[in-house]
């Protein structure tokens, strides 16, 4: 690959980091409860961003433009997807009220710190059940297989940006950059959102985030399967 064909591929691929979308919700969501959480997300992106390359240069994608109805049936299953990540998040949002209104009752009844170090621990264990590290993979990989707006980039874009007569060095070095790009951005918002996050460093803040990401998720997933490609 020449100077110029390098810029370019760098350049739709750094285009495709910062468009906001789920991707990037889950990784600020993920990283500001539990850094290690955010950066597994990445991987598990990573991976299915490796998916949808290997795919779309291996012409398989090109069976979406033979069948219109499976980018539609791609677009139904990613934002219901979104949607259901959204309710979780909702959930998750209900039971950290639940608790610190519990954790408030117990502390103006009691003083001693007993009763409001049980309960965080109770908090602490549910949290990190929650982002378990192999749940939080299996989102990255999910989230990045049915996000429309991935799968019509590498169906769309990635082939234009394949240079004449490319070779298997060409080939390597057009995954290296564009995971290379994305990972980056999202390793790079991940650690920035966790330090964010210890900055707050307040129950009432992982509240707050399961609150707000629910709501995005779900407007997402539902403009998702609403708006037309």
């Amino acid at each position: 690959m020449t100077g110029p064909e390098i810029i370019t591929v760098t350049g739709a691929a750094a285009a495709l980091a910062v468009t906001p979308g789920p991707e990037t919700i889950l990784t600020i969501r993920l990283s500001s409860l539990r850094r290690k959480a955010g950066l597994v997300y990445a991987l598990g992106t990573a991976t299915g961003t490796v998916i949808w390359m290997v795919l779309a240069l291996t012409g398989v994608s090109a069976l979406l433009t033979v069948y219109p109805a499976a980018v539609q049936v791609l677009k139904i299953i990613g934002g219901l997807y979104l949607c259901f990540l959204g309710i979780l998040a909702a959930r998750q949002a209900i039971r950290l009220r639940r608790r610190l209104r519990d954790e408030l009752r117990a502390t103006s009844a009691s003083p001693s710190e007993g009763p409001v170090s049980e309960i965080a621990t109770v908090m602490e264990s549910s949290t990190r059940g929650h982002l378990r590290s192999v749940v939080s993979y299996r989102r990255g990989i999910i989230s990045s297989l049915s996000n429309p707006k991935v799968g019509l980039f590498f169906l769309a874009i990635l082939p234009t940006l394949v240079p004449a007569s490319p070779s298997g060095v060409d080939y390597a070095v057009l995954i290296v950059l564009v995971l290379g790009v994305l990972l980056s951005y999202q390793l790079i918002l991940a650690c920035m959102a966790s330090l964010a996050a210890s900055a707050m460093a307040h129950r009432s803040a992982d509240f707050v985030i399961e609150s707000a990401s629910s709501i995005i998720l779900l407007v997402i997933g539902i403009a998702v399967i609403a708006i037309p490609i």
